[in-house]
């Protein structure tokens, strides 16, 4: 897609630059600038990095970040940042990741920065400023968090080598200024000691799995603490940890909620000291789940007698909890937690009820979709931190009634529209570079621009994006064959539709064809996509595919169960879903003479279930009857949210399973699980577009929810209802 950009946002007095030959992953650099002037005052100061950064000026941290981006989008973040007369030291610490994950792309590094003022230039990166390898960090032997996310990180202490000059680097880019608000750092959250004692390490060579298999000795607080009368932090005076026993002494921090944000440390030990910290958002092995599947949810840090406050601020952590190893008998604690990082959006979008429950279920939807937003929509904070199409839509349709926010959904339909490969589909996640992809998701960004239009009203960005819809659609006409939509055979495709068996498109990568399957999820989803797209441009122009896709169904249709199957594989029927159902019912696809049966066989036992992802669409198409469905929908949101709430949840989780699921790896905090904050608003207080930007209070029905009132933010102003 053509990029709209700007042209100045550097200067010719400024270039890229990184240290002399270094061009390894998972690097720490360390930049620094003297800036003189003659006279105090504000100014601008413009930074893009490949990586993430943390600024100091003159020892001052300056609040900034890196918005993912790509090569021919470069983003560039402009602050306001106050010089003295005279010396100015400008500090830049840059993690450059360098590898494909799912939140990042390996690009060649570099930094560029400049300070201007009213337009003059007053200096930048060039040869004339000073870099090296940033002290503390270890480069080589770090594990990966997870696959998606890509390294924690080891603070071993070392040392960072002299400073020389910076090399310029070529680096070939479309600037951008950031699209989107700067995240919002708040002082350290409050925390609670809820274990400790001292542990016995294993042989394990990985921290997250020395951690999960060590033995942990419990200790009485006040037997291993010396005047401390409180576990909480932070302490101002330090809560001082003596014990001769094992191999050192651990706790588990409580942080209240799960929360996202900069890990920090505060503690002193006699001698240097290995310390490990493991994080996550529950308790189930009576510890941290700091390793499970391969994963190593654990990083490394070193403590030494003096104190020296540590920040990580190059990646967040998601978590409610952190369990500390000390490998020393003694150590003064005065901080270990984390300084929440979020999005700002305006709360004062609002839902309430006379039902307590539901009044929950909403206010916690609402903090799980703020947990997942910060440089783009994520679909956990815990475990990958990924921008998904299909997560996205859920999150962009829930946050028009949570925050009212355009700009942020806007932005992130661009991120996934950039990432458009050769063949036509979407990166799996964006910015990245991923070695598959699933089609259904690229399908998910076609309904969730049109959403986008409907709430918004902003055509001009539906019609930016149609070059990008139309190749999407002619690369999925190419799968129908016969009337049938026929799954991607070829390897680096992932049929996936739903967390269930068949559904879930396992195994994910092969190394050959996989045998010919008619899926009907592929086939409705295209359909959908098709429809949405005539909203949005010239409905003649796909009439006559979407009478083929709809007509094509019919061989999906077994009369005897009654029901849609899924698949048709070597001539068979397989495989009966709610997902199937509750698609063919959405999108008109369904012929009228089935839909009462069709669906009340929605509501009963039978079929293979819709996992919290996709309910979405099996509690839309039973709400096209809201008289005969509407309490059954509302009721069942209550059981099913509910349920979670009821166990401790202070956001809402992947799938039903919770921390069970996929292998014992499943999120407690997952924003495609918002739904309940769309339902509310669309449903209960019967708000919806009655025109592109244009929001309309329909007829509302209670659904057993009494005295329902909210208030909404719309494109033309506050709504309250």
């Amino acid at each position: 897609m053509e990029v709209q950009y700007e042209s100045n946002m550097f200067s010719a007095g400024s270039s890229w630059i990184w240290l002399q030959g270094e061009h390894a992953a998972n690097t720490y650099a360390q930049f620094k600038h003297i800036c003189r002037t003659n006279a105090s005052g504000a100014v601008r100061l413009s930074v893009s990095v490949d990586g993430q950064y943390s600024i100091h000026l003159n020892g001052v941290w300056i609040p900034s970040s890196q918005y993912g981006d790509y090569p021919f989008y470069k983003s560039v973040q402009t602050v306001e940042v106050n010089l003295e007369q005279g010396e100015n030291v400008l500090e830049i610490a840059v993690w450059y990741q360098g590898e494909d994950t799912s939140v990042s792309r390996a690009e060649m590094p570099g930094l560029r920065f400049e300070i201007s003022c009213e337009g003059e230039f007053l200096c930048g990166s060039g040869t004339d400023t000073l870099a090296r390898r940033m002290p503390g960090f270890e480069t080589e032997g770090v594990e990966n968090i997870t696959g998606q996310l890509g390294k924690g990180f080891w603070f071993s202490g070392r040392d960072g080598g002299p400073w020389e000059k910076a090399a310029e680097v070529q680096k070939e880019v479309v600037c951008v200024p950031r699209p989107i608000s700067e995240l919002k750092t708040e002082d350290p959250c409050g925390v609670r000691i809820i274990s400790q004692g001292v542990f016995e390490a294993g042989e394990d060579e990985k921290p997250g799995l020395r951690m999960q298999h060590a033995g942990l000795f419990f200790r009485e607080f006040d037997g291993i603490t010396k005047g401390a009368a409180f576990p909480c932090l932070p302490s101002l005076q330090g809560i001082r940890l003596i014990s001769e026993e094992k191999d050192g002494l651990y706790l588990v921090l409580d942080l209240g909620r799960i929360r996202e944000g900069c890990l920090k440390l505060d503690l002193t030990c006699p001698q240097k000291t290995k310390v490990e910290v493991g994080f996550g958002e529950h308790l189930e092995d009576l510890r941290v789940r700091s390793a499970v599947g391969g994963r190593c949810f654990a990083v490394r840090y070193t403590s030494g007698p003096v104190r020296e406050p540590f920040i990580y601020r190059f990646r967040r952590l998601g978590c409610r909890y952190l369990q500390i190893f000390i490998y020393g008998s003694e150590a003064v604690l005065y901080y270990a937690g984390l300084l929440p990082v979020s999005y700002p959006v305006d709360l004062s979008p609002d839902f309430r009820c006379a039902d307590h429950l539901h009044n929950q279920i909403y206010r916690v939807g609402r903090d799980t979709l703020r947990n997942c937003m910060h440089e783009h929509y994520e679909d956990c904070p815990w475990r990958e931190q990924a921008l998904y199409a299909f997560d996205a839509r859920n999150q962009m349709l829930a946050g028009y009634y949570a925050f009212g926010e355009f700009t942020y959904a806007r932005e992130n339909l661009r991120l996934l529209a950039l990432s458009q490969r050769e063949d036509s589909l979407l990166e799996l996640c964006s910015p990245a570079r991923v070695d598959i992809t699933i089609p259904v998701f690229s399908l998910a960004f076609i309904w969730a621009v049109e959403e986008y239009y409907r709430y918004s009203g902003d055509a001009a960005f539906t019609e930016e994006m149609a070059p990008v819809i139309g190749r999407i659609l002619h690369r999925m006409s190419r799968q129908m064959s016969g009337g049938l939509a026929m799954a991607f055979s070829e390897p680096g495709y992932w049929n996936f539709y739903d967390w269930q068996p068949m559904l879930d498109g396992q195994p994910l990568r092969r190394d050959g064809l996989s045998a010919p399957s008619a899926d009907a999820v592929l086939q409705l989803c295209y359909l959908l996509a098709l429809q949405r797209a005539a909203a949005m441009y010239d409905p003649k122009r796909y009439q006559q595919e979407i009478a083929s896709v709809t007509a094509g169904l019919e061989s999906y249709w077994n009369e005897q169960q009654g029901a849609y199957s899924a698949f048709i594989r070597e001539g068979e029927q397989m495989c009966y879903s709610q997902l199937v159902q509750a698609l063919a019912l959405y999108t008109g696809a369904c012929p009228e003479e089935r839909r009462d049966s069709l669906s009340r066989t929605l509501t009963e036992e039978g079929l293979v279930p819709v996992t919290l992802s996709s309910s979405i669409f099996k509690y839309e198409a039973l709400l096209m009857e809201p008289e005969r469905f509407g309490r059954l929908v509302f009721d069942e949101v209550a059981d099913r949210w509910g349920r979670m709430l009821f166990c401790g949840g202070t956001a809402f989780w992947e799938t039903d399973e919770g921390a069970g699921a996929f292998d014992r790896a499943g999120s407690l905090c997952h924003g495609w699980s918002g739904i309940p904050v769309y339902l509310y608003g669309a449903y209960v207080l019967g708000v919806r577009p009655a025109a592109p930007g244009e929001w309309k209070c329909f007829k509302r029905d209670n659904f057993g929810i009494y005295e329902a009132a909210g208030i909404l933010k719309t494109p033309s102003g506050c709504l309250r209802v």
